[in-house]
């Protein structure tokens, strides 16, 4: 059975890693914050319903991180590389 704190194990280095997203735990349950270096303020909250929401949101925020890592928002992906994160995405 899928639970928060497996999604949480399997996330925690790349969340460790990624200075713009960070997962909090709440009263009412976890919520995924994006940060905005540029303004310095939280962009986004959203709070997680389901283990299976926080997993999607992470592999949408970790193909993301690791397309940043590739390019430096410089270029866009090869084939290849977009290739490879989805590989990498589907093993998580």
């Amino acid at each position: 059975m899928l639970t928060f704190e497996k999604v949480l194990t399997v996330f925690g280095e790349y969340l460790q890693q990624d200075p713009l997203y960070e997962v909090v735990s709440t009263r009412h349950g976890y919520t995924l914050m994006a940060w905005e270096p540029e303004r310095n303020t939280w962009y986004s909250a959203e709070y997680m319903a389901t283990p299976e929401t926080l997993l999607n949101s992470l592999l949408d925020t970790y193909a993301n991180f690791m397309e940043n890592q590739i390019t430096d928002n410089e270029r866009e992906l090869t084939q290849q590389e977009t290739d490879e994160i989805q590989r990498q995405c589907s093993l998580l």
